[in-house]
């Protein structure tokens, strides 16, 4: 029963970190897509994990309209893009 117990605690752990990394690479791999290493290290230092997801919602919505070479409308944003541009905006000025 308790090997049971710890392999089951063991799995669940894993995924849990595991969904973090990915966040956390993610989160990367969208920033660096207009900022350096080392910017996008210090940006995503700064977000609380909590936070994670709308800031990864809120920068590929970013991504989108940098790359259509329209400027974001923050009218057209949901309360959870909102919330997460808020985040990284915050994020990023404090990495300069």
């Amino acid at each position: 029963m308790r090997s049971t117990t710890f392999t089951l605690t063991f799995v669940c752990l894993a995924l849990g970190i595991s969904a973090e990394t990915r966040a956390e690479d993610e989160l990367m791999s969208l920033c660096m897509a207009t900022s350096d290493r080392k910017t996008c290290q210090c940006i995503a230092s700064n977000i609380p994990p909590e936070k994670r997801l709308p800031a990864i919602v809120a920068m590929r919505r970013s991504n989108t309209a940098i790359q259509s070479g329209a400027p974001l409308d923050p009218s057209a944003l949901s309360k959870e893009e909102l919330e997460g541009l808020d985040v990284v905006v915050l994020a990023q000025a404090s990495c300069m």
